[in-house]
């Protein structure tokens, strides 16, 4: 799998797409100011020795392509169904070269949010640039595609849903008679307790969402209920609204890498055999030859990408098919902290923020 952007920037280009060529693995550009890219660039650099070599292409999302991306951070077709429930159809959808995926649709004033929804591993991109098919992982020997649709559908792209990113975490409060309101009043701070700093915060917010009810509360009641509400968020007992306690570090890399066993198994041999060390290295095929862990090389290598790119460990130094040369690599430092007990939770059966 060579050459990928010499063949295929002309291809973006005919759809009127201007696309620049990145190092797929890193994720990186390999060109500066690419955000001035225009067509005439990237028939240029297509016709380069050195960057129509580049293994990945690079597109603009916004106003430059016209297209927004939702980028479904998960590994499987259950994420790529609740987003698609969501945000609406749409006729392109991309598999990457590590199996997660992205949605296309008629970019509309969107900007970049990454994680809107706290819960949902989904980020918007309405800004910045995505790497689009055919580019190729060669450590992987895999490459992204489009699962359905092509470039010839991109005329028809939708865009997204009106309401989408209306969040609605509980039930609307003007729905709320007597009889329901200490329930409603204290399933909504529990709820939104994972939001606040301190109760006093939480307090705010329930009076703020409660002034909707016909027939308001009593603000004694409200703050019971805040306060309540807070008491489970603080000693790590907040289940509702999809939570789980953490207690201890384990317990904050077990959520990390909740919906990624094997970067979490793989994560678990490096802290027991390299936890002392400044760096070590990982050569996917040594590692998969002498069964440490017994899959293959493509596994331990995409296992070993989701640790990078969750900042769990750090990459002294690229691997190097040239000179034969396994990268190294380091735990890192700034491991994640538990916050307000967040966790990745699994595939909804809800939109976000419903119930």
């Amino acid at each position: 799998m060579t050459a990928i952007f010499g063949h295929h920037a002309p291809v973006y280009a005919d759809a009127g797409l201007p696309t620049f060529p990145v190092d797929t693995r890193a994720k990186k550009p390999r060109v500066k100011r690419w955000q001035e890219t225009t067509l005439r660039h990237s028939r240029a650099w297509a016709r380069s020795t050195e960057l129509g070599a580049a293994d990945g292409l690079g597109l603009l999302m916004g106003k430059r392509s016209g297209i927004v991306e939702i980028d479904v951070d998960a590994v499987g077709t259950a994420w790529v169904g609740a987003a698609l429930d969501h945000f609406g159809d749409t006729p392109v959808v991309i598999q990457t070269a590590s199996r997660k995926h992205k949605l296309w649709y008629t970019h509309n004033r969107e900007g970049r949010h990454i994680r809107p929804f706290n819960d949902w591993p989904i980020d918007v991109l309405g800004e910045g640039f995505s790497i689009c098919p055919p580019s190729a992982r060669d450590d992987l020997e895999t490459a992204y595609r489009f699962l359905h649709g092509s470039l010839a559908d991109l005329d028809g792209l939708p865009t997204i849903r009106e309401g989408a990113f209306d969040l609605r975490p509980t039930r609307a409060a003007e729905g709320v008679l007597p009889g329901m309101r200490n329930n409603a009043a204290w399933r909504y701070a529990m709820a939104m307790a994972r939001h606040c700093d301190d109760v006093e915060q939480l307090f705010d917010d329930v009076v703020t969402w409660a002034t909707a009810m016909p027939d308001p509360l009593p603000l004694s009641e409200l703050e019971k209920c805040a306060r309540s509400a807070w008491r489970y968020e603080a000693t790590g007992r907040n289940f509702l609204g999809l939570r789980k306690p953490q207690f201890s570090l384990e317990d904050v890399l077990m959520d990390q890498l909740l919906d990624q066993p094997e970067a979490f198994v793989l994560y678990q041999i490096f802290r027991r055999w390299h936890g002392n060390r400044q760096h070590f290295a990982i050569a996917p095929r040594a590692m998969s030859e002498a069964g440490s862990p017994p899959w293959s090389r493509r596994r331990i290598a995409m296992a070993r990408d989701v640790l990078i790119e969750r900042k769990l460990i750090e990459e002294v130094r690229s691997p190097s098919k040239e000179k034969r040369q396994a990268g190294l690599y380091r735990l890192s430092d700034r491991l994640p902290t538990s916050g307000h007990n967040h966790y990745t939770p699994a595939p909804p059966t809800q939109r976000p923020g419903g119930h």
